[in-house]
This record gives structure tokens, C-alpha cells and sequence, in this order.
């Protein structure tokens, strides 16, 4: 038996029709893709827009006006709010430099551990006896700790409008103002 050219014999059977259509179907995804792609961009950017508008351009505008609040015509109300935005660098010094913030100061309870092993293939009876048999597999867990981003903004927002001091230079923060419409319903 001779070996089959599946590209010769594709070709060969394959009708041109068939492959206009599947080209223009091909270039349907492309164009697809490429909007996708744009409509991302443009939404970042919308993002970024609204941020400064509410975040910079507003708040300054109406506190030269010495406004911290007012009304508009169709009855929703706008304020300007304290702001805060709070992460917890990457960067694995700088991170537990962060953890250790938070334990030394009475927060270490919002801090998650998560501690897990991966297991190679054939290993599933390892996985089952973990608990007990871990040390004596001589098995390194691996160690994740994290804090929920919206936990975290909570426990630092109260923390600092109790008047209590952050290090800005072991998380990354940024505290000001923005303002909030709320919607007349």
C-alpha cells in the first residue's frame, strides 16, 4: 500500500467554491478579531478618560468652586469621595515586606494561605494519604498567601480613615478623591 499525499489528495477533491468559501470565512474571523482587538483598546482608553474626568478633572473644578456637592437637573446627585486604590506589589520581597505589615499590625486574619502540591502522574494514592504521610514523603508544599483585592481596599480604607499611618512604600496606594454621581431613581 503506497503512503497517501493528504495534501495532494485534499486539494484534488476539495471544490473551488469551497475554498473561496472557507477564505472568506477566514477573513470574517480576521476582520473579527481586529475589531475585537480595537473596540479593547478604545475601552481602555474610555477608562483611563473616565478616570481622570472623575478622578482629577471634577474634584479640582468643584473645590475651586468650593463645592464638595451639588445637584443636577435631572435630580442625581454629585459628591466628591475619598478614593483608594491598594495593591500588593509582585514582586515577591516587596509582597512579604506587605504580609508582614499587615500581621505586625493586628490584619494578619484577612491574609489567605493556601498550601498545595502537585502530584506527577501515578501519584494519586500520594493524594489521598497526604495528611497523614506528608513529612515522611519528604513532599515540598507550595505556598501561596494572598489578601482579596476588595478585602484589602476595605481593611486599608477604614485603617486610614481611623487616622492611622500606611506605608505607601511597601503597597502600592494612591488615596484621593473622585467624584460619585448617584442616579435620581
Amino acid at each position: 500500500m503506497s503512503p497517501i499525499d493528504f495534501e495532494d489528495h485534499a486539494v484534488t477533491k476539495v471544490k473551488q467554491e469551497d475554498l473561496k468559501s472557507i477564505s472568506s470565512l477566514l477573513q470574517e474571523q480576521l476582520k473579527l478579531e481586529e475589531l475585537i482587538y480595537s473596540l479593547e483598546e478604545t475601552l481602555k482608553m474610555q477608562k483611563e478618560n473616565l478616570r481622570t474626568l472623575s478622578g482629577e478633572t471634577l474634584p479640582t473644578a468643584m473645590a475651586e468652586l468650593g463645592l464638595t456637592a451639588t445637584e443636577m437637573y435631572d435630580g442625581s446627585k454629585v459628591k466628591v469621595v475619598e478614593d483608594i486604590y491598594v495593591s500588593i506589589p509582585k514582586d515577591p520581597e516587596k509582597s512579604k515586606e506587605c504580609y508582614g505589615w499587615l500581621e505586625a499590625n493586628g490584619l494578619g486574619d484577612i491574609i489567605k494561605n493556601n498550601v498545595g502540591i502537585s502530584f506527577g502522574k501515578g501519584e494519586g494514592n500520594k493524594a489521598k494519604h497526604l495528611e497523614e504521610t506528608i513529612k515522611e514523603m519528604g513532599l515540598v508544599p507550595e505556598v501561596k498567601i494572598s489578601v482579596h483585592p476588595s478585602t484589602l481596599k476595605a481593611t486599608i480604607k477604614k485603617w486610614h480613615e481611623e487616622g492611622k499611618s500606611i506605608p505607601d512604600n511597601k503597597f502600592n496606594l494612591f488615596i484621593g478623591q473622585k467624584t460619585k454621581i448617584t442616579r435620581k431613581t
